[in-house]
C-alpha cells in the first residue's frame, strides 16, 4: 500500500482497522492515553476534515503501535 498517496487521516483508519479498532474504540483509548475528551462527533469530524496535526499524528501511530520516521530523499536536480 503507499501510503504517500493518501491523508494523514485515511491512514489512521486504515492502520487501526489493520489492528482490529473501529474508530469508536481508537477514540477512547486516545482519550486514555493522552488525557483528551474527544467525543465521538468530534473525533469523527477531524478525521474526516483531514484535521489533524503531526504531534496527533505521531499519537496515534504510537498508540497503534508505530512509529513516524522522516527520511532524506536525494532527488536529482530536475526532479
Amino acid at each position: 500500500m503507499d501510503f504517500e498517496k493518501i491523508s494523514l487521516a485515511e491512514q489512521i483508519k486504515r492502520i487501526s482497522n489493520y489492528r482490529g479498532w473501529n474508530m469508536n474504540q481508537l477514540r477512547e483509548e486516545y482519550n486514555k492515553k493522552f488525557g483528551t475528551n474527544y467525543i465521538q462527533q468530534s473525533f469523527s469530524k477531524k478525521l474526516n476534515r483531514g484535521a489533524i496535526r503531526l504531534d496527533e499524528f505521531e499519537q496515534f501511530a504510537d498508540l497503534l503501535g508505530f512509529k513516524v520516521k522522516l527520511e532524506l530523499v536525494d532527488k536529482k536536480e530536475g526532479d
